[in-house]
C-alpha cells in the first residue's frame, strides 16, 4: 500500500489501529495513522492516514495520503492524495490534488500556486 516515496521515508510516528488519541498533535517526521485521532494535527512533514483510520481533525502538513476517513479541514503545503478508500469531509487547501477512483472529497477545494503566472512567463 506504500508508494515509492513512502518506502524511502522512515515512519517516525505510528498511531496503531487499536489506539485512540484525544488532543492535538504537533511534530515532524513521517506519521502514519491506523487508529483514531480527535484533535488537530500539525506536522512539518508528511502524514499517511490508512484504510481503517478515523481523524476528526484539522490537518496541516507538507503532504498527505488519505485512505481512511478525515472529518475536518486539510492544508497541504504540496500534495494531497485521496486514495480509493479515502474520504475527506471538509475544506482543503493544496498545491496539488490527486483523487483516485473511489476516493471522496466532500468540501471546498482551494488550489494555491507557488509562483504567480506572470513570474513563470518572465
Amino acid at each position: 500500500m506504500f508508494n515509492e516515496k513512502e518506502k524511502n521515508n522512515r515512519i517516525e510516528t505510528l498511531i496503531g489501529d487499536k489506539c485512540t488519541v484525544i488532543g492535538s498533535i504537533q511534530g515532524e517526521g513521517l506519521m502514519k495513522i491506523d487508529g483514531t485521532i480527535e484533535g488537530d494535527i500539525n506536522l512539518q512533514d508528511d502524514i499517511i492516514i490508512d484504510i481503517n483510520a478515523l481523524c476528526k481533525s484539522n490537518i496541516n502538513c507538507k503532504n498527505a495520503t488519505i485512505n481512511g476517513k478525515v472529518e475536518g479541514n486539510i492544508i497541504c503545503e504540496n500534495t494531497l492524495t485521496i486514495e480509493s478508500y479515502g474520504k475527506v469531509t471538509g475544506n482543503i487547501t493544496v498545491k496539488n490534488l490527486v483523487i483516485k477512483e473511489g476516493g471522496i472529497l466532500d468540501g471546498k477545494c482551494t488550489m494555491v500556486m507557488s509562483k504567480e503566472p506572470s513570474e513563470i512567463l518572465s
